[in-house]
Formats: structure tokens, sequence, C-alpha cells
């Protein structure tokens, strides 16, 4: 098993719902895992993303374990523990994933990376 797996999370897959009589599809969020074990650490924006303007990205770097998962690109990524984090019950848009090379055979160190970007106001005006 890996170190530093700390954080619990739940992983949400947009869904469109065909439409209905009134306004038309409205889109969900639909629980695909839950109670996932996972480690979160930030990332440090360049230097060109932070002269963009009033938005720059934050980039965080996750690590589930273990790899049985089928999580894509555009799911959503939901911290549920610890509640002192400053992800706690945010939804965070998944930008990329990544399997581990490790051989399939070995469940103990087998993992899931994921990259996260979520964009916030650098300023207020």
């Amino acid at each position: 098993m890996l170190q530093g797996l700390n954080c619990r999370c739940s992983i949400y897959r947009p869904v469109v719902f065909a439409d209905d009589d009134i306004g038309g599809a409205v889109p969900v969020e639909l629980l695909k895992y839950s109670n996932i074990k996972c480690r979160v650490s930030s990332v440090r924006p360049t230097q060109f993303a932070r002269e963009q303007g009033l938005e720059t990205p934050k980039l965080y770097n996750v690590v589930i374990w273990p790899a049985n998962y089928e999580i894509r690109e555009n799911d959503n990524f939901y911290l549920t523990f610890p509640n002192n984090h400053e992800l706690y019950h945010k939804l965070i848009p998944i930008q990329g994933v990544q399997i581990d090379s490790i051989a399939p055979s070995d469940v103990t160190r087998r993992h899931i990376e994921l990259t996260l970007s979520r964009i916030v106001r650098s300023r207020t005006e």
C-alpha cells in the first residue's frame, strides 16, 4: 500500500438525462465512487499563468489507490475527508488521468494519478 493516503474522496460523473416534459434536459452529477483513499498535493502555477488576468488556475495532483477505478477526464473530484482541507466539499473537474505503469498484478503499489484544475480569482476589483 502507498504511504501518505490521508484523504478520502468521491468521484462524480456529469450526466445529462433525456428531455422531460417541462424544461428540457437537466445536467446532474452522478456519484460514481465514494470513500476512495487518496493523497492531494498542490502544484505551483507558472508565472505566465499568473500574468493572464483576473482568473488563474489552481492545479492539484491527486494519487488514488488502488487503481481499479474507471475514472475519466471531465469527471469531478470531491474531497470528503479531512474537513479542514482547503478542497473540502468542493467539486473540482479532473483534467488528466494517468494509470501508473506498474504491472496490473501488483495491486499493492499500483495507483492512479489525477490532475485537477480549478479557477479562482487572483484579485478583486
